[in-house]
């Protein structure tokens, strides 16, 4: 009975040292440092041994894991990468590091308290959204805004396109640092981040002897009006069209009087406005549309600025659309002629308050367009928002007008 007893005791023991070892293996580890014979990487990729004996790394669950006393190891089954498979040895485990190697590879952790990288994030001056000009390269701009508690998102953005990219955040205190975690384009700022400099106006990191400056982009007093509709509201169920008639009550539509109000205009000046995507901050800048209008040469033509470009600033290998306007351009100088009239509104621009007659109109792929034309300046269009909903390829901008010339 007493051999028993101590055998019990030795089993309640061996059992107890394997959990105190999977307890201290639980939770998020940061992957720092890894090392193959003489070759050092900083991957800064953070893992999670979850207490349920599955294992996630850079949010993806990727197998599971448990720990082998004999072997002092963790053992790793996946069927998401083969690469995941097999057995690490345990070289050194505390409360604060873990040091694994695993086909060659030396892999060294840091213990991560999540509780504190919140606390330290939301005190840490960088939450909101900041503007680097230049980058990656000349003429690409990039906008990285960090929110609580960890997340932050890179647009890098010139004409023509868009990219994208989301990962976590650690604002380290003591060291100065801000971490990086997950994937950039160009892999600019990703990993450690020693922070130079950062107030309420300007920021400056050093990322392996690269310096990068940029500005606080201030929140946007722009009113974000997302558009419901789709091209689907204007046809019945038989496929008919439900607005011809909606043409006569447009506010101007007769190019002598068009010609004839815009004699003296000679550019209409607009501010363009993009959302940038998962924000609400805009990028501005400032489009020319050019007018010519001659009432003996029956000439009238207003450059479309509305397709985002002006004939000052207009990307390469395009040119400026002729623009002249027919009897089948009702909605001059847009091009649309699948739209409504909904009504009435007084609205406030820069360049003034004007009586308007509002439109909604279908665009191409899916965009749909908002049109304020002012009733007493034929040709004049006070604002168009063009909104595509469409999550990996959609966007929003705003036009309004600033000055008449």
């Amino acid at each position: 009975m007493k051999k028993l007893t101590v055998l019990g005791i030795a089993l309640i023991a061996f059992i107890g040292s394997i959990n105190a070892q999977k307890s201290k293996l639980a939770g998020s580890w940061l992957l720092t440092k890894t090392e193959v014979g003489t070759e050092i990487q900083n991957p800064y990729q953070n893992t999670n041994f979850n207490e349920d004996g599955t294992f996630v790394i850079m949010g993806i669950e990727v197998g599971t894991w448990e720990y082998n006393k004999s072997k002092n190891a963790v053992v790793m089954k996946s069927d998401f990468d083969k690469d995941f498979n097999g057995v690490a040895e345990i070289l050194n485990l505390n409360d604060n590091e873990l040091i694994l190697s695993k086909d060659g590879v030396k892999m060294f952790y840091t213990k991560m308290d999540m509780a504190k990288v919140m606390a330290s994030n939301k005190n840490s001056g960088l939450l909101g959204m900041w503007e680097f000009k230049d980058l990656p390269y000349a003429g690409a701009n990039t906008f990285f805004t960090f929110t609580e508690p960890d997340e932050y998102t890179i647009i890098q953005k010139e004409e023509g396109m868009t990219g994208t990219f989301k990962g976590t955040w650690i604002f380290d205190e003591q060291e100065k640092s801000l971490i990086i975690i997950g994937f950039s384009s160009e892999n600019v700022f990703r990993g450690k981040n020693n922070i130079a400099k950062v107030d309420e106006e300007t920021i400056e990191l050093n990322n392996n002897g690269t310096v990068f400056k940029g500005v606080k982009k201030a929140e946007s007093n722009i009113k974000i009006e997302r558009l419901t509709f789709s091209n689907e509201d204007f046809y019945k169920e038989d496929g008919d069209y439900k607005y011809y008639d909606d043409e006569q009550k447009l506010p101007w539509n007769d190019s002598y009087k068009m010609m004839i109000d815009l004699a003296n205009v000679k550019q209409l000046v607009y501010n363009y406005s993009t959302l940038l995507n998962g924000t609400s901050s805009f990028e501005t800048k400032t489009l020319t549309a050019n007018v010519v209008a001659n009432v003996e040469e029956g000439i009238l033509s207003i450059d479309n600025i509305f397709k985002g470009y002006d004939s000052y600033n207009f990307p390469e290998d395009t040119a400026m659309p002729t623009n002249n306007y027919d009897e089948y351009n009702k909605l001059f100088p847009l091009d649309e002629d699948i739209f409504r009239v909904v009504g009435e509104e007084e609205i406030t621009v820069t360049a003034g308050t004007f009586n308007c007659t509002v439109i909604e109109a279908a665009g191409s792929f899916d965009e749909v367009l908002k049109v304020w034309m002012i009733n007493d300046k034929p040709g004049i269009i006070a604002k168009v928002i063009k909104d595509n909903p469409d999550e990996s390829f959609g966007h929003y901008y705003i036009f309004e007008l600033q000055e008449i010339k």
